[in-house]
């Protein structure tokens, strides 16, 4: 459905700075299928924020699923944001713009709530950023009345404390349906007019809602000693548990972003939890028990999914995808139904032995999606401490099928650091990875060995091991450097310093909310970025406070006072060190799903239990696709509004999805990775707005023109627009004139005289950049014509098939600026055809 917009002051002075960031297509909201209502008139105001990248925060699935819960109830505005980048910040600084949300562009304090969650410990600045750059007090305590509330949540609240102050409330564990009764609970005190302090009490009367304010840090010499209620009755909070995952009805429809995302695919959680029992695993703790969707609510979600969105692959999510059930007959029964509309499957870090012969032959038929294992330790002797059951032949035979069936790249993970690792270890990881490269003798796959350090989690049987220093660290990535080279090998490593952090803040209390704030002060942006990472700013930060971080990575008594001890995620401590116990004896944990229950505490084997699929069948009808011929029609489409900060490669992204929304019968290309057939004539420029593009598409079947322009536009967003279909040649269809005219507005107009001047000269040099690439080139030869009128120029181009010049590069050398300095209030194209 295709949605009018109209733009209210803040998107106006907003729209103004886009032209000046490396990536505006991150910030222009009202994507397909994103939700839009009048801001007004909604009984609650919800925004969700990840704090993060867009590109990130668009691929995390816990954050989609509360949005698509939210989007069915009419009575409430729903928004979304995302961090800034660095560029982005700057600028609102400067202008003196407050952060907004991403479709309605509201500033982020005139929302009833945020729900910003807390995905991974790195983003910690970032929650600082959002919340000052909003204008809302960052801390709880100093918040208002009329401020929003602050919700928190993710699995990475298992230890909220280092950012507890700066949450009003925080979802423990899973959130479909916390989220509901904290917003119907938010919506009867607002029209009760509740106080703030009100508010909060009742919402720490939801089950699995912690409050921090309600607790207080005990210290003793500079040592936490714990949390104090500090309201009756209400001293440790309990996990929410989804008994089903089908029970809980949303609609599958993504929304689909405008550039690409880390995750650029149609992704399903297939199950959640998993009862492997890594030790080392806290999302084994936070998730548990196994639940898994039945294959026909998969295919359900996959119909309108895929159909609503126009993705060209489908990721089945789960913690360990291998152990799905019915994985064989999902696997077949998906390609049965969507193989003909060359749909590809990837599937995530794959348990050693789960795979068999018919899934690798199904995942490969469209193309391959990548081919990762996470061994995780270099030696049986240690897998077995961890609990990773994983024997080295069962390693190497899974790859030989992967090498046999055509895969030529192969992921490993590691970690350094486990408990009781040696060296014998270590040289396990160069031994393993080798080998690899030559299975039975022969030329092997690519071998990609990422390494990242051990970090010891809240909730899981090694919270009381220490952390290898900062200097251990450094001494073995050096080590594997030195040994893990080869024809076949690549070696990567997740920064030391920021494994550092991140165990710092994942063992941490209150008092890391001081440093936090500290290094927000001192640059510390996007600290999960490497190129971002300002380690510096923490170690100052943590020298102005006194605070020695790596005491926080030290090794915990048994019975010292843990700064999570609050929260109950159903995992007993005695379960814990049980397993602390088995691991030292280097003893397997079996799988519950098949084997004896380990007494873990989290099922009650009447409403919270594991979940298994039952009926593996999956009769689905494969569509008939029959080719008529092949047709190539030329289409003409204007590019217009704030869609005109797409690049070229994201309009493609696009055209291409909408194509597959409008179900239309494309001819696909060949090779490693099908694409519809459609082609480009020329590239446009981001930010320049064009009247009249050209662009073809083949398809297997005839449709008349005007079928073909209703369908595409019914799909494509209201910016761009198909104008004209007709049917062509391939010769033909992306023929466009050389002579291009542009209209170009200015902030203010340019003296006729500096034009006859410019126009005069016969050679013009001006260094532009090409990619990555610095080049001076003569733009003169370019320019045809050049005349204005006030504030506007009107420039006719010659462009021919390759090379050239921008618009925005003849009018910075007329007003003799860089292009990255020019002011312009529109560039519009304006090309005969």
């Amino acid at each position: 459905m295709l949605i009018s917009f109209t733009m209210n002051d803040w998107e106006s002075r907003f729209e103004k700075i886009l032209a000046k960031v490396r990536k505006p297509s991150r910030y222009l909201g009202r994507e397909i299928n994103a939700l839009s209502r009048p801001f007004e008139e909604a009984r609650l105001k919800v925004c969700l924020v990840f704090p993060d990248l867009y590109e990130v925060g668009m691929s995390h699935i816990g954050l989609l699923i509360l949005y698509l819960i939210l989007s069915q109830r009419e009575d409430l505005l729903l928004d979304r944001a995302y961090a800034p980048a660095r560029d982005l910040e700057e600028l609102l600084r400067k202008e003196d713009i407050p952060y907004l949300s991403l479709t309605a562009r509201r500033p982020l304090k005139d929302f009833d709530l945020i729900g910003m969650s807390f995905p991974y410990e790195l983003c910690a600045t970032n929650l600082v950023n959002i919340l000052e750059l909003s204008g809302i007090p960052v801390l709880a305590r100093n918040r208002r009345e009329n401020d929003p509330i602050i919700l928190g949540g993710g699995s990475v609240v298992s230890n909220p404390e280092p950012v507890a102050d700066f949450y009003d409330a925080i979802i423990i564990g899973e959130g479909e349906e916390a989220i509901l009764e904290l917003v119907d609970t938010l919506l009867s005190a607002r029209e009760a007019q509740a106080s703030r302090k009100e508010i909060l009490n009742a919402l720490s009367e939801i089950p699995g809602i912690y409050v921090p304010s309600f607790f207080k840090p005990v210290y003793e010499k500079g040592k936490f000693k714990g949390l104090e209620p500090l309201k009756p009755g209400y001293e440790r909070i309990r996990r929410r548990i989804v008994p089903d995952l089908d029970v809980v009805p949303y609609p599958w429809r993504p929304i689909v972003p405008w550039t690409e995302i880390a995750h650029d695919r149609l992704a399903i959680e297939i199950s959640r939890g998993c009862t492997r029992g890594c030790r080392f695993c806290q999302a084994s703790s936070f998730y548990r028990p196994v639940r898994e969707r039945s294959p026909k609510r998969l295919l359900e979600m996959a119909e309108v999914g895929l159909s609503a969105t126009g993705w060209d692959e489908i990721s089945f999510l789960s913690l360990s995808a291998g152990d799905y059930t019915c994985l064989t007959e999902l696997i077949v029964g998906f390609n049965r139904r969507f193989l003909p509309e060359r749909i590809a499957i990837s599937l995530p870090s794959l348990r050693v032995g789960s795979l068999n012969e018919t899934i690798i032959s199904e995942i490969k038929k469209v193309r391959k999606t990548g081919f990762t294992l996470a061994p995780e330790a270099g030696t049986e002797r240690l897998r077995r401490v961890i609990n990773k059951d994983i024997r080295e032949e069962d390693l190497f035979d899974t790859a030989l099928k992967a090498f046999e069936a055509g895969w030529r790249h192969l992921k490993l993970y590691f970690m350094i650091g486990l408990p009781s690792e040696t060296q014998e270890d270590l040289e396990g990881i160069v031994k393993l990875s080798k080998r690899l490269t030559r299975i039975k003798g022969r030329v092997g796959p690519q071998v990609n060995v990422s390494v990242s350090t051990f970090v010891p989690k809240p909730h899981t049987a090694f919270q009381w091991e220490r952390q290898i220093t900062l200097a251990e660290t450094k001494e073995k990535l050096s080590w594997l450097k030195k040994n893990l080279s080869g024809r076949k090998l690549k070696f990567k490593w997740h920064k030391p310093e920021q494994s550092f952090l991140e165990g710092v803040f994942s063992r941490g209390d209150r008092r890391l909310s001081a440093l936090i704030l500290e290094a927000y002060c001192q640059g510390a942006r996007l600290d999960s970025w490497s190129d971002e990472f300002r380690f510096e700013a923490w170690l100052s930060a943590a020298s102005t406070l006194g605070l020695n971080l790596e005491e926080f990575l030290k090794a915990r008594a048994l019975d010292e006072p843990l700064p999570w001890d609050h929260l109950d995620l159903g995992v007993t401590k005695k379960f814990l060190l049980a397993e602390r116990e088995r691991s030292l004896t280097q003893e397997i944990s079996p799988d519950c799903r098949y084997q004896k229950c380990l007494k873990c505490g989290v099922c009650d084997f009447k409403v919270i239990k594991n979940v298994l699929a039952k009926d593996c069948d999956f009769p689905v009808e494969a569509p008939r696709i029959e080719e008529e011929g092949r047709f190539v029609y030329r289409l003409v489409y204007q590019k217009r509004g704030l869609l005109r900060f797409l690049s070229q490669i994201e309009l493609m992204n696009q055209f291409h999805r909408a194509v597959r929304r409008a179900k239309l019968p494309v001819a696909f290309s060949e090779g490693f990775h099908p694409l519809p057939r459609i082609s480009f004539a020329r590239a446009l420029p981001v930010g320049v707005e064009s009247l009249a593009e050209v662009a073809a598409i083949e398809l297997v079947k005839y449709l008349e023109p005007q079928e073909l322009k209703s369908r595409l536009n019914q799909e494509l967003p209201e910016e761009i627009k198909v104008l004209d279909v007709s049917l062509s040649s391939p010769k033909k269809a992306l023929e466009v004139p050389d002579e291009v005219l542009y209209e170009i507005i200015l902030p203010e107009p340019v003296p006729s005289e500096k034009i006859k001047i410019f126009m005069a000269q016969r050679s013009i040099l001006l260094k532009v950049r090409r990619g990555k690439k610095i080049k001076e080139i003569d733009l003169r030869p370019f320019v045809i014509d050049l005349k204005a009128e006030e504030n506007t120029l009107f420039l006719t181009l010659f462009e021919p098939r390759e090379g050239g010049v921008r618009a925005q590069e003849v009018v910075a050398a007329l007003l003799d600026v860089s292009p990255e300095d020019l002011e312009v209030k529109r560039i519009i194209k304006r090309q005969a055809l």
